[in-house]
């Protein structure tokens, strides 16, 4: 699961050591197998929620913001659910979310011309010290030192919270035509900024330094605009949702490598986007109901989670080896794994010498690969490692032992022992 032409041309390489077993998984790629209902419900917000944000701590803990009724909700990763974690005030108009690395939150609140900060307790203080009335934060974010910033839609400006608590109202000035929304720091401290207005991605260096043209949205009919997501990943590139329902994805040096993702069939408003550690996109889709994930390979995007009809996902984040997304409409939460299971029993199976054979091991988890760890198949048979189908003509009689394991970025697992027998 990844987003997109990103890093340059290198297929992605992670080794998984098992026992004696060390599994090279190059160049894994999402595919339609691996939609999949979010069925598995994690914590239920109730419909008044209307949950926008949601962030995960070292713990594994998951907060979600609540735009509906201005609250902060908590599952545990036991799902123990604190539905009222922090209290936001009924005028805030809470719009985003992000946690600093000591584990505190902070969220723009567009209503108040605020960012609060929530302890790690609950405890909830705002920041006022802002650009004047009317700042409208909108987007937020943090750096690895623990500094935050926040998008000012109403003022096109940028404030900055040090991590020693000191607020600069003003750490960077944009265009006033911007109206900036999305906002996402990388490694060094460098912002990258969603101009919703002006369709296109502003940089403020660490010290404040704005270039007001990092990248623009290519113009064209069909082509991407109202940019209000981005997220960059540790290679430089830079993914862009945008409000006509297109992912764009640029370089590090701003030039454009995708225009616009080939998304799954159907209408799409493609909300936040949200990177793992590979470098794989995950976006929320108004539209589709779903989350599709962008592959950092350059293969078409595919819908990874789907939370049925009538749903709005605008919140999604990663806990461990699954991903959580919120319901906007109901309230609620819901994961779907995305590490690897072998769901079905063994094979213990006898085919035929000489005729047809078709068997299946069944997998789960995003991008998976199946692979013979231990033995070997019968003559004749071959198994397809993306879909778990076992074909071929047998053409050798005999009792065929062997071991399969399922692995991707997100783990392995366990030997399953396999049996074929061949009968003439």
């Amino acid at each position: 699961m990844k987003p997109i032409i990103r890093r340059r041309a290198v297929a992605l390489a992670v080794t998984i050591v098992t026992g004696s077993l060390a599994l090279a998984l190059t160049g894994i790629t999402p595919t339609s197998a691996d939609a999949k209902p979010l069925d598995a419900l994690v914590a239920d917000l109730g419909p008044s929620a209307k949950p926008v944000a949601a962030v995960t701590d070292a713990a594994g803990t998951i907060f979600v913001l609540n735009e509906g009724d201005a609250t902060v909700s908590k599952v545990t990763p036991t799902g123990v659910l604190t539905r009222v974690f922090a209290s936001l005030g009924t005028a805030a108009r809470p719009q985003a979310m992000t946690i600093d690395p000591k584990g505190y939150l902070f969220v723009a609140c567009a209503g108040t011309d605020s960012v609060t900060r929530i302890s790690p307790t609950g405890i909830a203080i705002p920041y006022w010290a802002y650009d004047g009335v009317g700042a409208m934060p909108r987007g937020i974010t943090s750096d690895p030192a623990g500094n935050v910033f926040a998008a000012n839609w109403g003022t096109s400006t940028i404030t900055k919270i040090a991590a020693t608590g000191a607020v600069t109202p003003v750490f960077a000035r944009l265009d006033p035509a911007d109206r900036p929304l999305g906002l996402t720091a990388d490694a060094a401290g460098s912002l990258y900024v969603a101009d919703t207005q002006t369709d296109r991605i502003s940089k403020v260096s660490a010290s404040g330094a704005v270039r007001e043209v990092f990248a623009a949205l290519p113009k064209g009919p069909g082509l991407p605009t109202g940019p209000f997501g981005v997220a960059v990943d540790p290679w430089g590139t830079v993914v862009v949702t945008s409000s006509s329902g297109a992912v764009s994805t640029f370089a590090s040096d701003g030039s454009v490598l995708k225009a616009n993702a080939a998304l799954p069939a159907g209408p799409h408003h493609p909300t936040g986007v949200l990177l793992d550690a590979f470098g794989d996109a995950f976006v929320g889709d108004e539209l589709s109901h779903g989350v599709t994930v962008l592959d950092a390979t350059g293969s078409p995007a595919t819908s990874i989670a789907d939370l049925g009809p009538g749903s709005l996902i605008r919140a999604v984040t990663l806990s461990g080896s699954a991903l959580f997304a919120a319901d906007y409409v109901s309230g609620a939460v819901r994961k779907v794994e995305l590490a690897p299971t072998l769901p079905s029993p063994a094979l213990n199976s006898t085919v035929r010498r000489g005729l047809p054979a078709a068997l299946d091991v069944a997998t789960t988890g995003l991008a998976t690969k199946l692979i013979v760890s231990v033995g070997v198949l019968p003559p004749g048979l071959t198994l397809d490692e993306s879909t778990g189908h076992l074909t071929g003509t047998p053409t050798v009689p005999g009792t065929y032992a062997f071991d399969v394991v399922a692995a991707n970025h997100w783990g392995v697992t366990p030997p399953q022992h396999e049996v074929l027998t061949v009968v003439r």
